[in-house]
C-alpha cells in the first residue's frame, strides 16, 4: 500500500507527464467527428452498392424462375437504391 507522505516530486511528475502523453496520444490516434462521419458515409455507399448488385442477381434469378411479381419487386428496390447512389455518387455507370 502506497503512503502518501512516500510520494514525491518524481512520481507525482512521472504521473503528470504519463497523463499528458496520454491525452496527446488520443487526440493524435483517435478519429474526430468529421472524419467518422466520412468513414460512415463511405461505408453507407459501399453497402449500397452491394445491396444493387445483390438485387440485380435476385431479380435475374426471379426473371429465370418465371415470377415475374418478385422480379418488379427487385426491380423497385433496385431504382431506390440506385436513386441514393447517384445522388452520393452522380459519376456512378448507372447513373
Amino acid at each position: 500500500m502506497i503512503k502518501f507522505e512516500h510520494i514525491n516530486f518524481g512520481t507525482m511528475w512521472t504521473a503528470l507527464v504519463g497523463m499528458v502523453i496520454g491525452v496527446v496520444y488520443m487526440f493524435n490516434t483517435f478519429a474526430t467527428a468529421a472524419d467518422v462521419e466520412e468513414r460512415v458515409g463511405e461505408l453507407e455507399l459501399a453497402i449500397s452498392y452491394g445491396q444493387y448488385y445483390d438485387r440485380l442477381d435476385d431479380r435475374d434469378e426471379a426473371v429465370d424462375e418465371d415470377n415475374a411479381e418478385l422480379a418488379r419487386e427487385y426491380e423497385r428496390q433496385m431504382e431506390r437504391l440506385k436513386a441514393k447512389i447517384c445522388e452520393e455518387d452522380p459519376e456512378w455507370e448507372r447513373c
